[in-house]
């Protein structure tokens, strides 16, 4: 038997498809569950089907086994483990300090994820964290790769460490109804392989379209990373969880649940395997350089059973495309569809003709620029006034009033460090459930926050408050920093005219 290559290795090779499988670690490592995963985890050891094995890390925001301890298990196994890294657990303290462990264990490819909104916990909800977003974690396992420099005002600061072998990856979903919704996703994706991303493996769908859509997206926009398609082995029982709305930013029609369930009737558990071979098989044959098989119980012999079905399949892949193209009608494509094969051509699709922008937020935009655009207008007047102001006796005064009419406007939480120039005049800090200030998370279904199904997402109306001025790839550029908590209460004018807000991080040495 041929030596299995690594993961990296696997990814990085042309022409070899690579494989990988998710395990969902439970609560406890003392139950039958948790047995099974280990059992799977010896007997995919003996031959080289699998390239990786990626560990959840509180799927679905709820507590579980921290996916480091399975890694271990894993990579002591002689298999290539893939830890998923989310944001909404750990400040980034604590996110910098497990980096450092994970590289001690040699535990070095990583998924990146915003994370579901955490749930159920200890006596009550959870407290959210989210002080990184995936691209701010993306920015800083690329410094460490690096090398990453300690600031020199930070305890042993002033020094250089070395680097560590990082390889991680992030998500994209390209399963958005709505055009408003779906690029966002999009130009979030340019920013995370800005930021550093090593692979990209997609949100689970089950529409082909969807699937070659963002395949052309990232080959006529030049993102040159490998791209590997979610597979989820979904049996009646799943299938109805997510037709309920239960898994954040996954969905199905009532017609493909409906055919769940009369395949199941006739076939039993093997129609959950032959769904998910035929789309291994598609997916294959449009040209992504692997698939992500998830929702699959931790039984071996299934997994084998659905990768050799899924190569006799792939010689008429095209044939099984009429049977994954589970969308709304209304749903928005980013290209022309190609009546020939059900796909794509790659001709992009006119898009609807932009609303009107809010008159408030026209107002909003002329006020920005006439006090806080450098150069310009009144700006030099203001900063002057600023450096008067700051230290003064009224600056207490001056802060309580700013934050009384942002507070009126916009919700302000005053985080001392405001975007709402940069996000259409809409906070995220009040208006995200998650905060995040450098795209949409994957969870909103029809253009609705995950947390808030009530509320539209935030990033839905920016895009279209940008799209009306014609700005609506401003999205895709640039990078927000993290929030400074130490400015927090303090006055966000102060803050830009003096320097100290999240600008400085773009001024000229």
């Amino acid at each position: 038997m041929s030596e299995r290559p690594s993961f990296q290795e696997s990814i990085k090779k042309p022409g070899l498809f690579t494989i990988t499988y998710e395990l969902v670690p439970g609560r406890s490592t003392r139950l039958r569950e948790f047995r099974k995963i280990i059992r799977f985890v010896e007997e995919a050891s003996r031959d080289n089907l699998l390239h990786g094995v990626s560990i959840t890390e509180n799927a679905g925001g709820h507590p579980a086994l921290s996916p480091e301890v399975l890694g271990r298990e894993i990579k002591a196994a002689g298999l290539d483990p893939i830890l998923h890294f989310s944001c909404k657990d750990k400040n980034r303290n604590q996110i910098e300090s497990t980096l450092f462990a994970r590289d001690r264990e040699g535990l070095h490819n990583l998924l990146i994820i915003t994370g579901d909104y955490p749930r159920y916990g200890f006596m009550g909800k959870a407290k959210p964290v989210f002080d990184l977003d995936a691209v701010h974690l993306l920015s800083l396992i690329t410094a460490m790769e690096k090398g990453f420099a300690l600031p020199e005002e930070a305890p042993g600061g002033g020094v250089k460490l070395p680097p560590m072998p990082f390889f991680k990856g992030c998500v994209v979903s390209p399963f958005k109804r709505y055009e408003a919704e779906l690029l966002p996703q999009y130009y979030k994706l340019h920013r995370k392989i800005a930021a550093g991303a090593h692979f990209v493996i997609t949100q689970v769908g089950f529409d082909a379209r969807k699937f070659h859509e963002l395949l052309l997206y990232m080959k006529q926009e030049g993102l040159k990373v490998p791209l590997l398609g979610s597979v989820l082995v979904m049996d009646r029982r799943l299938a109805r969880v997510i037709y309920r709305g239960a898994v954040p930013g996954v969905r199905i029609s009532r017609r493909f649940l409906a055919r769940v369930e009369e395949e199941e009737e006739k076939l039993g558990p093997r129609a959950a395997f032959i769904r998910a071979a035929k789309l291994i098989a598609i997916l294959r044959g449009m040209g992504y350089k692997g698939v992500h098989l998830c929702g699959a119980k931790p039984v071996y012999r299934d997994i084998v059973s659905i990768l050799e079905l899924a190569e006799e399949l792939f010689p008429r892949w095209q044939e099984l495309i009429p049977e994954f193209l589970d969308s709304p009608e209304d749903t928005f494509y980013l290209f022309r569809k190609d009546p020939e094969t059900g796909l794509n051509l790659e001709e992009r699709n006119e898009r609807a003709n932009a609303s009107r922008a809010p008159f408030s937020f026209l107002v909003n935009a002329f006020v920005h620029e006439l006090f806080f655009e450098p150069g310009k207008y009144l700006y030099p007047y203001a900063f002057r006034l600023a450096r008067r102001i700051a230290g003064s006796r009224f600056e207490k005064f001056f802060t309580r009033l700013e934050y009384l009419l942002k507070e009126f406007l916009f919700d302000c939480q005053r985080c001392g460090d405001c975007t709402l120039g940069e996000m259409a005049f809409l906070c995220p800090q009040s208006q995200c459930a998650k905060g995040l200030l450098n795209g949409p998370c994957g969870g909103s279904q029809d253009g609705y926050c995950e947390v808030y199904p009530e509320k539209r997402c935030l990033y839905v109306r920016v895009y279209e408050r940008l799209k009306a001025v014609g700005r609506e790839k401003d999205l895709q550029k640039g990078f927000l920093p993290p929030r400074d908590w130490n400015l927090t209460g303090t006055s966000s004018w102060l803050n830009f005219y003096l320097g100290r807000d999240h600008h400085r991080h773009f001024s000229p040495k």
